[in-house]
């Protein structure tokens, strides 16, 4: 059993690390769809608006994400170790 955990979070973490130019290729398919959907908003690109437009897509996924890991803080206090000795483990010798 042990083996396959370390396999899996030794498979979770090699596909998690990116390399710069993965990551920058994300951020350019990124800002290419932000400046797609500003275009379907009507915003004329080059104007201070449309820059408007793009900074505020930013801010909502920054949000999202802040939000996000806020949600995963939350579930790590309910479920993490702060939790008593008698919801962690399993009970020893005689059960009453």
């Amino acid at each position: 059993m042990k083996p396959l955990i370390v396999s899996a979070a030794l498979a979770l973490t090699l596909t998690a690390c990116a390399s710069a130019e993965e990551r920058a290729a994300r951020a350019q398919a990124q800002l290419a769809a932000d400046q797609a959907e500003c275009k379907t908003l009507g915003f004329t690109p080059e104007t201070e608006a449309f820059s408007n437009c793009l900074l505020k897509l930013r801010e909502i996924r920054a949000e999202e994400a802040s939000a996000r890991e806020q949600r995963r803080a939350n579930n790590r206090a309910i479920w993490g170790p702060d939790w008593p000795w008698y919801y962690r483990r399993g009970f020893r010798g005689r059960h009453w």
